[in-house]
């Protein structure tokens, strides 16, 4: 476990990167510089708090991303291999290349849940002490500690996303089930137009997922590339959206079912 988290760490912007279990105890970190065992104890306590307002709503979630003044939180959800959830997070600055590293943290995401669900044995699981990678001590390493506002004596709270305001194109920031940075494609953000097509999205991609898996939100993302480049999607692009999913799933009578539980948008 410790070297998929040092693949995350050595990309470029990532700060820390943890997993931690369902009762917000920290399983294994790697981090730069000020993000010590400690402190990343400290913000996995608050993280799990976060995720579990998150699975209220939506119990089977996939991803999420924070965005703050200098840097951005992700958070992707491991599952509960052995009966136990887990969740992996990655803090990073605002030098992150998100489209590169969405996809890096995706396959990373996958090697853990591989490395979880095959019963890894117990020294690979427990955690480990903090370790810097090469440049730690840089501006690279720096940065997502100022952007935290982080101390060794006096860990920071966690910082909260950035106010809707302070981006003007709609989407899913108030929800925490933010559309933006999950494209292995390329593509910056998906964009709505309204908290009622922002449900849809969402709906979309779980009914989506019981027939191709996680890779739905994807899908999705691409559809409504398609059908909306020039302008948020919108609920009358709903029926469009659902054609173009559902030639996503092969089997006819999934692909029936599939329409039928989005129904009209």
């Amino acid at each position: 476990m410790e070297t998929i988290l040092q693949e995350i760490l050595d990309i470029a912007g990532v700060g820390a990167a943890l997993v931690f279990d369902g009762g917000g105890r920290l399983v294994a970190h790697r981090g730069r510089a000020v993000y010590d065992r400690a402190l990343c104890e400290q913000v996995s306590a608050l993280l799990v708090k976060a995720v579990d307002s998150v699975q209220l709503q939506q119990e089977d979630w996939d991803s999420i991303t924070a965005l703050f003044a200098d840097g951005r939180l992700l958070l992707r959800n491991l599952g509960a291999g052995g009966g136990t959830p887990r969740v992996l997070a990655v803090v990073a600055d605002a030098t992150l290349n998100a489209s590169f590293a969405t996809v890096a943290i995706r396959v990373a995401a996958g090697k853990l849940k591989r490395a979880i669900d095959g019963g890894s044995n117990a020294s690979s699981m427990a955690p480990a002490p903090a370790a810097s990678s090469p440049g730690a001590s840089g501006a690279s390493g720096a940065a997502p500690a100022a952007a935290l506002g982080a101390s060794r004596a006096t860990p920071p709270p966690l910082p909260t996303p950035a106010p809707a305001a302070a981006d003007s194109r709609p989407g899913l920031a108030g929800s925490g089930l933010a559309w933006s940075k999950i494209s292995s494609v390329g593509l910056s953000s998906v964009s709505v137009a309204d908290p009622a097509s922002a449900a849809f999205l969402t709906r979309a991609s779980r009914e989506l997922a019981r027939y191709v898996g996680p890779i739905s939100k994807v899908f999705v993302e691409e559809a409504v590339r398609r059908i909306s480049s020039d302008a948020p999607f919108s609920l009358p692009l709903g029926r469009a959206l659902v054609d173009e999913l559902a030639a996503q799933v092969e089997d006819p009578k999934d692909r029936a079912l599939f329409v039928q539980a989005l129904g009209k948008p």
